[in-house]
């Protein structure tokens, strides 16, 4: 980083190398175990989870782009990691997410302020009205060990929040201040239990301030982004935008972290001390629309030039590129979008439509996005790729997946 600037071209590859999505750094396993699990966490640090599972949910989309593998592993591997060996445990860290573990203490100060009521209004609201109903759940799950909140349905009430049930409100607020935990899950259901039965004594016994915690999870971000502005930074753990800001001044002013300057930004980057730059090439893969390289659009606007906006909500009529896009990432760029739907009856990989950003694609960036979708589809466990018509790319796209 010479003279403390960097090109947007170095900005990408200290990104893309942050997050093991280079060729070197994390090479693709037929089988990957729990020693390349903790190097994927080691790089991105938390893993957001997702329900929507159009071809697989994201989480394991976010794995196979680091890991290889097949679904199937991957999703043993996390439910191993995660409920057995208890390497891993949820929480809200960026959204719901997978964490490691030992790190969850870092984030007891956002379950002490949960407690406190800042947390989402309905879910506040309810509480307040209803202390006696809360405890009985929290005493039921102390008293019969994991449930879900569908063995403890009650009555809906008129306007429930999410259309969640009155036992479901009661879960997830006893999740947000940390009395709870999940224990596991079957068919993606959360089972919760007590923290205390699934959480080990010596992470519930750590107490670090919320000023340290803060400042701990700054540092990881930077670590994590590669380089990134400071609204990246406070993203990547969602803190607080105002006491985020103050933390990377105070790291900046302890020599933790360093102010550069990025081509094109027009605001300050802040990379960890003693980063130093090494020109990477990245992965030809397919990446989760809440992969951590790109899930602050914000951020993968300035870093790429990629304006991006997952459709799944807007009317399909309205949508531009598809239901659910992946972005491709080929030879340092996101140089495509990709609409996938995997049916998994019928055997089939469905892509209805594929927009490249640029007018004219080289036919390399199209062999390798072909490639790259017989990989998906075979993770996946499909035996066919069919390309729709829609989208500048699908009739290049079409001959290339026939030869």
């Amino acid at each position: 980083m010479k003279d403390g600037q960097i090109s947007s071209l170095e900005a990408r590859s200290l990104a893309i190398c942050a997050q093991g999505l280079d060729l070197k750094s994390s090479p693709l396993s037929t089988r990957p175990d729990i020693r390349h699990l903790r190097r994927a966490f080691k790089q991105f640090g938390v893993l957001q989870i997702d329900a929507v599972n159009a071809v697989a949910r994201s989480h394991l989309l976010v794995l196979r782009s680091r890991l290889g593998g097949s679904h199937n592993s991957l999703s043993e591997l996390l439910d191993h990691a995660t409920y057995k060996r208890r390497e891993l445990v949820e929480y809200w860290c960026h959204e719901a997410s997978f964490l490691p573990t030992r790190d969850r203490a870092l984030f007891e100060w956002r379950m002490r302020r949960a407690e406190a009521g800042e947390l989402w209004k309905g879910i506040r609201r309810f509480v307040s009205e209803n202390p006696e109903f809360v405890q009985k759940i929290e005493d039921y799950v102390r008293a019969n060990g994991p449930v879900s909140a569908g063995e403890l349905q009650t009555n809906r009430k008129r306007d429930p929040w999410w259309g969640w049930s009155d036992s479901k409100i009661a879960l997830e607020w006893l999740f947000w201040i940390g009395r709870v935990s999940v224990s596991h899950r079957h068919n993606f259901t959360r089972y919760y239990d007590l923290s205390e039965r699934v959480v080990p004594s010596e992470i519930l016994n750590n107490s670090i301030s919320e000023v340290e915690a803060q400042t701990e999870l700054i540092k990881r971000a930077a670590g994590h982004l590669g380089v990134g502005a400071a609204e990246d930074l406070v993203d990547y753990f969602r803190l607080p935008k105002l006491q985020g800001k103050q933390r990377i001044q105070e790291l900046v002013e302890n020599n933790e972290l360093l102010e550069v300057g990025v081509e094109g930004w027009n605001r300050p980057g802040y990379a960890q001390m003693g980063t130093k730059f090494t020109a990477v090439k990245s992965k030809s893969v397919l990446l989760s629309p809440f992969d951590p390289l790109i899930w602050f659009r914000p951020r993968a606007e300035r870093l790429f030039q990629f304006k991006y906006r997952l459709e799944i909500y807007v009317p399909a009529k309205k949508r531009v590129h598809g239901y659910y896009v992946l972005p491709f990432l080929h030879n340092n760029d996101l140089c495509a979008r990709v609409d996938v739907r995997a049916d998994t009856k019928n055997g089939v990989l469905h892509v209805p439509a594929v927009h490249a950003e640029v007018p004219k694609i080289e036919a390399d960036v199209v062999e390798s996005l072909a490639t790259e979708l017989r990989s998906l589809a075979f993770w996946r466990n499909l035996e066919e790729v069919k390309v729709g018509q829609r989208g500048n790319l699908a009739r290049q796209l079409k001959r290339m997946m026939a030869t």
